[in-house]
């Protein structure tokens, strides 16, 4: 029974500790949570694309990591679906800055990554994977994105 009774506190004692070291950590993370996004509202617009772009890569490269591990997590079409959103943010940065080069590349970029993801959604539509509107939707991200391309030129 001393040592049931002696067990027992030991382990409520390590529960509250690490109740209390999380309750710490919070805390500490919510500050600077706060301090990281003062920074942000102090960027200058090229500065803020710029983070976006690299925002946009770790997203490219979690996904690619889970995608190349055969992950049930990952479809191909999210994988080109994020590396369209970062030509997309590309292209948004290279306007910015007048990049003409750059600007060209990341438009083949996203234009390339959503013809893929249109054709990885139809193949999973004829696998009866997915529906129509996810055909429908990649489509006219594709058609909207070429024609975007065409009246910027």
């Amino acid at each position: 029974m001393k040592k049931t009774v002696i067990f027992t506190i030991s382990a409520l004692l390590l529960c509250g500790g690490l109740f209390c070291l999380y309750l710490t950590a919070q805390t500490a993370g919510n500050s600077s949570q706060e301090d990281r996004l003062r920074k942000l509202e102090e960027c200058s617009e090229q500065e803020l694309l710029e983070l976006k772009v690299a925002a946009h890569r770790r997203v490219v490269e979690q996904t690619t990591a889970h995608y190349d591990m055969a992950s049930q997590k990952v479809r191909p079409s999210q994988l080109f679906e994020a590396q369209a959103d970062l030509a997309a943010a590309e292209i948004e940065l290279y306007r910015h800055t007048g990049e003409q080069d750059k600007l060209r590349t990341a438009w083949k970029a996203r234009i390339d990554a959503l013809t893929e993801r249109f054709k990885a959604v139809t193949v999973a539509y004829e696998a009866e994977t997915t529906t129509l509107s996810v055909v429908s939707e990649a489509e006219i991200q594709l058609i909207d994105a070429l024609l975007e391309q065409k009246r910027e030129k």
